[in-house]
């Protein structure tokens, strides 16, 4: 992974990151660029360089040490030493340092608080509150999803997922809110999570949701992230299915009744998913799916696959259109007609494939839209679509009403 965070220090030595441990690091070099020092150890990662205090001897920085599902402020000398935490509440922190690095503004959130904004000193206690809100998931009438700890499909690794559970207790459908690619972290300590309204509204509508962040995703060292060279789609589907099956196995989740829905690499796993467990994952909504790497942004794909010469094999597994005439199970596909990220070709592609297979699949298309819905009315029809198929799919009412015009 390429490092953002190098800073060409007053006397000629560079501080940089580096991922050299299979965890991103800060480490020292000096101004012919040998190697002078290891700041930070641990099976943990810095995620971001947030200010350089060279007459104070210190760094600044955002890192995983006390978690992944959070992220705090720490400091650590030059001259190297133990990082100090500077961060208090637990939660989802940012930080922007005075050019002294002696104060900070603090801007964090976690999943029951809304996001606050101070100012703090590094030589003080003193507080100066900019914005504390007034909202907590209760008080919005939301509930904030439980953090669990899953184990993914090679029966050891621990994945991180998000719970939301259904207003009735017992098991019940559910659908899994897939992203799931490379350089993701959809599952953490932070109001976004509460305040997702498409997961709240799918809760209340009487499912479980279930976010997982899979192998491949990103904060957790090369190894965890690596695991998805040359192939893309498989060790993803099958973490996603581990976590579901643990849910049913503790009577959460009707096994019958399971949906996925995503968009962009969201959108290529749930078709994957459906095409790799049709078992499990019967019901789907796809947005912008990619379908055939191919098609896609040569800088990206080429960085997991590889050149196409040189990984036919990889390629052809890890396309939609390899599996689809095997498609078994109800799917729905949205795409932006003028979609510049993942061109409409994508959804062309696999139209034309089912088609030739005898298959088929519901088909949404926004004109004039990109890679997501820019006007309101675009996102409202998305929803009312995405929300109304799962629900007639798996089998649970949907309201009159529902979004307006639903």
């Amino acid at each position: 992974n390429i490092d953002d965070d190098t800073r060409v220090l007053q006397d000629g030595r560079t501080l940089r990151t580096t991922e050299r441990s299979g965890f991103r690091h800060l480490e020292v070099r000096a101004a012919d660029g040998r190697f002078e020092r290891q700041l930070t150890h641990g099976d943990w990662v810095v995620t971001s360089v947030t200010h350089v205090d060279e007459a104070g001897g210190e760094v600044l920085f955002l890192a995983t040490r006390d978690g992944v599902l959070e992220r705090h402020v720490y400091a650590v000398p030059l001259a190297g030493g133990e990082p100090q935490l500077l961060s208090q509440e637990p939660g989802w922190h940012e930080a922007s340092f005075s050019a002294d690095g002696h104060r900070w503004i603090d801007s964090w959130s976690s999943l029951e608080h809304a996001p606050a904004v101070d100012v703090r000193w590094r030589d003080s206690d003193e507080v100066l509150l900019i914005h504390e809100p007034s909202a907590t998931a209760t008080s919005v009438d939301l509930s904030a999803p439980e953090l669990r700890d899953m184990c993914a499909a090679d029966g050891e690794t621990v994945l991180h997922a998000a719970l939301y559970r259904p207003v009735k207790p017992g098991p019940a459908p559910a659908v899994v809110w897939v992203y799931g690619g490379p350089h993701s972290q959809k599952v953490a300590n932070e109001w976004s999570l509460t305040v997702e309204l498409h997961r709240q509204m799918l809760r209340q509508l009487g499912f479980a949701v279930l976010v997982v962040d899979s192998r491949g995703t990103f904060n957790r060292g090369l190894a965890f992230e690596s695991v998805l060279r040359g192939e893309l789609g498989s060790v993803e589907t099958a973490d996603h299915a581990a976590a579901v099956r643990q849910l049913i196995a503790e009577d959460l989740v009707d096994a019958d009744r399971v949906g996925i829905t995503g968009a962009s690499y969201g959108g290529y796993l749930t078709l994957t998913a459906m095409l790799r467990e049709p078992a499990l994952f019967r019901v789907g909504v796809a947005v912008a799916p990619v379908t055939d790497w191919h098609l896609y942004d040569s800088a990206y794909t080429e960085r997991y696959l590889g050149m196409p010469q040189d990984n036919v094999e990889g390629y052809r597994h890890s396309s939609v259109l390899d599996r689809a005439p095997e498609l078994a199970g109800q799917a729905l596909v949205m795409h932006g007609l003028i979609d510049e990220n993942v061109l409409f070709q994508h959804t062309v592609r696999l139209l034309a494939t089912l088609a030739d297979a005898d298959r088929d699949v519901e088909l949404v298309v926004f004109p004039g839209e990109r890679h997501g819905e820019r006007r309101p009315a675009a996102r409202r029809q998305r929803q009312r679509r995405a929300l109304g198929f799962l629900c007639r799919r798996l089998g649970q009412p949907f309201p009159p009403g529902t979004l307006a015009g639903g």
